[in-house]
Order: C-alpha cells, then sequence, then structure tokens
C-alpha cells in the first residue's frame, strides 16, 4: 500500500473515531438530561422512589456532577432517607458558593428538629445569596425555628419480633453482656422500645435523655429470658461545620431469668470529623464499669466485674453517588476483672455497606473480625485463652410508611477458642415491625 492510500486511510479512520465520538457523547447528554428532567417531575409529583432512581441514572452518565448530585439530595431529603444529608454535603462542597445545597440542607435539619445545625445552614444561605429568593425561603425557616418551644421534642421507637437462636447466648441489641452458651436451640418473641426527649437546644448545643428497653421471652429456656433496662444523657456541640462533639453517660441494669445478672456505668465520648463530599470520621472513646451478681444460673458471675475500656476510629465512605455508604473501623479494648481468667486485650475491625434499593427497600451487611487474648487460663494447668470471632449479618428493611417498617434479618458468629467451654456457633433469624412516632 502507497503512502498516499495509507495517509487518505488514516484520515477516514481519524474522522469515524471523531464522529462517533460525538455522536456517543451527544448520546450520553440527551440521555443525562432525559434522567433530570424525569426526576424532576417525580418530585414535583411526589414520587420521590422514582425521582432518586432517575438521578442515580444521571449520575451515572455524569459522575461528580453538580446537579445531579443537588437533585438526588433533595429527592432523598423529600423521601425522609438519611443519607440525604451526605449528598447535600458533596453538592455543597462541589460548589460552596451556591444556596441551594446549604437552603435543602438547612431544611433537612429542621425536619429532623436539629434546629441548631439547621440555623447554621439558613445563616450561611443569608451569607451567600442576600435578598434572594433563597435567603427569603431562609428566613420563614428561621422565623419558625424561633417559634419552636411548642415543637416535637420527644420520639419514640417500638419494635415487636420473633427469633430463632441455633445457640441461646446472653446477648441482647443494645449492650454487651458475657457469654453464658445454653448449647440450645430456641424461638423467642422480643420487644424493645426506645424513647427519646430533647430537653436542651440552645445555639449550637442540644442535650437529650433516652431510655431503652429490651424483653425476651424463649419459647423453651426461660432461665435465658433477658430484661434489661437503659438510662442515658446525651449532649452535643457544634463546633463548626467539621467538627462536633458528642458525649453519653448510661447506666444499664440487666435481668435474666428473673434474677439481678449485673449493672453498669458507661461514659462514651466521641468527636466526628465531617470531611465533605459525604466522607466523615468518628474518633470514640468508651470507658463502662461493670458489676456482675451471683446467681443460681450464675453462680460466680460476680468474678467478672471490673473495668472495660475502648477507643476507635469509624470512617465512613460514600459510595455511587451517595446511594451506598461504606463504614470501615478499628477498634481496640481491655477487660480488667477479679480474676485473671475473665481479663483480656482485643482489638476489633469492622465493615459495613448500607444501600438503599427501589420501593423503599434499606439493605444492611456487616461484618466483623475480633480477636481477644485472655491473660489467664479457664482451667489450671491449661493453655491461655484465646478467641477469635468472626460475625457477619444481612438485614433488609422495607419502609411501609413514614412510620412503620418491617425488617428481616439474619446474624451468624463463629466464636474459634482453645477453651472448648467458649468454642461455638451461632445463627440468629429475625423478624421485626417497627413503629416510630
Amino acid at each position: 500500500m502507497g503512502w498516499g492510500k495509507l495517509n487518505r486511510l488514516s484520515v477516514l479512520v481519524i474522522g469515524a473515531a471523531l464522529f462517533f465520538s460525538s455522536s456517543f457523547a451527544h448520546a450520553t447528554e440527551a440521555t443525562y438530561e432525559q434522567h433530570i428532567a424525569k426526576g424532576i417531575a417525580s418530585v414535583e409529583g411526589d414520587n420521590y422512589s422514582v425521582a432518586i432512581d432517575e438521578f442515580s441514572a444521571a449520575l451515572r452518565e455524569k459522575p461528580g456532577d453538580f446537579r445531579a448530585t443537588l437533585y438526588l439530595g433533595i429527592a432523598q431529603s423529600r423521601s425522609g432517607a438519611a443519607e440525604a444529608e451526605a449528598t447535600l454535603k458533596r453538592a455543597r462542597s462541589m460548589r460552596p458558593d451556591d444556596p441551594r445545597a446549604g437552603l435543602e440542607l438547612g431544611i433537612f435539619n429542621f425536619n429532623r428538629s436539629f434546629y441548631n445545625v439547621a440555623t447554621y445552614y439558613f445563616d450561611d444561605v443569608k451569607r451567600i445569596a442576600p435578598n434572594s429568593e433563597f435567603s427569603r425561603k431562609a428566613d420563614d425557616y428561621l422565623a419558625a425555628i424561633s417559634e419552636s418551644k411548642a415543637a416535637k421534642r420527644w420520639l419514640l421507637r417500638i419494635a415487636v419480633g420473633g427469633q430463632y437462636d441455633s445457640n441461646v447466648v446472653l446477648n441482647t441489641a443494645e449492650g454487651p453482656l458475657p457469654q453464658g452458651i445454653s448449647n440450645k436451640s430456641d424461638w423467642r418473641a422480643v420487644v424493645t422500645l426506645n424513647g427519646r426527649y430533647d430537653f436542651v437546644r440552645a445555639g449550637e448545643g442540644s442535650a437529650s435523655i433516652g431510655y431503652n428497653f429490651y424483653q425476651s421471652l424463649h419459647a423453651k429456656l426461660s432461665d435465658f429470658n433477658v430484661s434489661q433496662h437503659i438510662l442515658d444523657l446525651s449532649g452535643t456541640y457544634h463546633i463548626s461545620p467539621t467538627f462536633d462533639l458528642q458525649g453519653t453517660y448510661a447506666f444499664e441494669y440487666t435481668f435474666v431469668g428473673g434474677d439481678g445478672y449485673d449493672y453498669a456505668h458507661s461514659l462514651m465520648p466521641s468527636l466526628v470529623v465531617t470531611e465533605g463530599k459525604g466522607f466523615s470520621t468518628t474518633v470514640s472513646y468508651m470507658y463502662r464499669r461493670n458489676h456482675y451478681m451471683n446467681s443460681d444460673l450464675f453462680f460466680d458471675n460476680s468474678d467478672r466485674s471490673g473495668s472495660y475500656n475502648q477507643t476507635g476510629v469509624v470512617q465512613n465512605i460514600p459510595l455511587y453517588g451517595n446511594i451506598a455508604l461504606a463504614k470501615l473501623g478499628y477498634f481496640r479494648d481491655n477487660d480488667g476483672t477479679r480474676q485473671a481468667v475473665w481479663d483480656y486485650n482485643g482489638q476489633r475491625v469492622i465493615a459495613a455497606l448500607q444501600f438503599a434499593l427501589p420501593q423503599r427497600i434499606l439493605i444492611d451487611l456487616s461484618a466483623e473480625y475480633y480477636r481477644k487474648h485472655y491473660k489467664g487460663a479457664f482451667v489450671d494447668g491449661g493453655p491461655l485463652r484465646r478467641d477469635l470471632v468472626r460475625t457477619a449479618s444481612i438485614s433488609v428493611t422495607k419502609l411501609l410508611s413514614e412510620r412503620y417498617s418491617i425488617t428481616a434479618g439474619e446474624f451468624y458468629t463463629r466464636n474459634k477458642s482453645n477453651t472448648p467451654e467458649f468454642d461455638y456457633t451461632r445463627a440468629v433469624t429475625s423478624l421485626f415491625l417497627t413503629a416510630r412516632f
């Protein structure tokens, strides 16, 4: 082939590539605009699940696009989805001088009764866009906040359901308990109640009091029925858009089989760092003072009394246009008790993934790797106890309405120990109906 023919062929190939590339770009832009238009129409028609799907599809056409991210956050906020805050913060970080994302963040926090945080965003909107429609709307919300003395300050959640436990172990959803292994399976009914009253809302600070109740009723193993009461006092100080200081004191009292099992005092300070674009980091510490009581079933339970310390860090990572949220965490802990056989140092790694599907379905996946080195031997002359705990869980929640939801879940634990008494496998299948007021 001559050079002339080769050059003409090259020109044709390059021209064709440019033509198809341009056509593809135009097709992608057209598809993006279609998703945006359908999403906006769905928001206006209060069909938020469809709007979320459309704006997510637009983000797939244009990853990192400000308009699609903003509208996605608005649709999530209107639907009441918790991930709306991360999405709107991401949009705000893309264009800090655009007032719409800040206004929507203010509305989102206003609807959650986080008035101090909402006020911050509304004030920022007035600074960015004075004498505009955005600032006038911000003023309306600020006026409503100033008249919020009669606003709802309490929250209540009740869950009822059933579980099948392949190996009944002392463990509730609200706090850690030492392991008392039955090596028996059973069905149980479970009732939980969580209430909270927000009694301080002043400037950038807030404080609340909460009460949590847990009750399990086994079909056969009534000696393992657990009643737990937790009273807590929590506070938050909003230092800046980047830093939040949080703290909780809790008192817990637990009964097993109708007998007193333990009571504990806990102190849990933490610092939440919001890095922008949906990323945040929580650095936490927990001190817990345990007092275990002897009973006919647990005759040497008091040997476990002592103090527990835990430090940890959790990183929140938004994925796929903030539709999904990943969590990675690392913790170190130690337990000091009356008997060395119960003392241990531990290291724990956690990973979790949360994401929303159409039709208001939420999926939660989690896994944990926990290594515990005990300072004593469970049997005289035996080796020092070593445990490796691996857990995995999945739950699927269907939001039936703004108030009611139903959740099905599966929880699996494999505790591998060099001490046979503590080597076990456990699987728990759950179904719960939850009401929020």
